[in-house]
């Protein structure tokens, strides 16, 4: 072999070594989940182990987890619509305090979807629905700059969660 091939093999091999320490971090996939069933309102929240929940609310409408670094949090909540407000109310009011930058809107018959970054350079995802004189919101939040990390947690949490599970719970009945 020449000193020319042997050079070529080598700056070869050191490159292909910078391209492998190039590539992204990988997104922190947690590696167990865990459940949390709201027994008042009915609505079950799929989540991260490593989120830590907070105290338990009195009236028992819903429940918040974050991470132990406080930078993503989850909460999740549910109540009676009680002032005859329909979700299209709710959804303008939604819209109207947010501040920041809203990336994305979405609403159908019975839910709305309302994601930014807020002025402290937070993401936010917001998932509102209502069914029989209940509503249900799903709310997370997270540093923008970590995005890569968080993103897959809140597409994992919202096509798990579900807003209202049948059984007997807190809602009113329809006559």
């Amino acid at each position: 072999m020449t000193t020319k091939t042997v050079s070529l093999i080598l700056v070869s091999a050191f490159l292909t070594g910078c391209q492998i320490s190039q590539k992204p971090t990988p997104t922190a996939a947690p590696a167990q989940w865990e459940s949390y069933t709201n027994n008042r309102f009915g609505f079950r929240l799929t989540y991260p182990s490593s989120l830590i929940g907070g105290r338990d609310p009195q009236n028992g409408a819903g429940k918040s987890f974050a991470s132990a670094d406080g930078d993503f949090e989850v909460h999740v909540e549910g109540h009676f619509i009680t002032d005859g407000q329909t979700l299209h109310d709710y959804y303008l009011e939604n819209l109207a305090a947010r501040k920041g930058t809203i990336t994305y809107t979405k609403k159908g018959p019975s839910w709305y979807v309302i994601s930014g970054t807020n002025k402290k350079g937070y993401e936010y995802y917001e998932k509102f629905f209502v069914k029989d004189g209940n509503w249900v919101d799903l709310h997370m939040v997270y540093p923008h700059s970590k995005a890569n990390v968080y993103d897959s947690w809140v597409e994992a949490i919202e096509n798990s969660f579900v807003p209202f599970l049948e059984g007997d719970f807190d809602r009113p009945v329809e006559n």
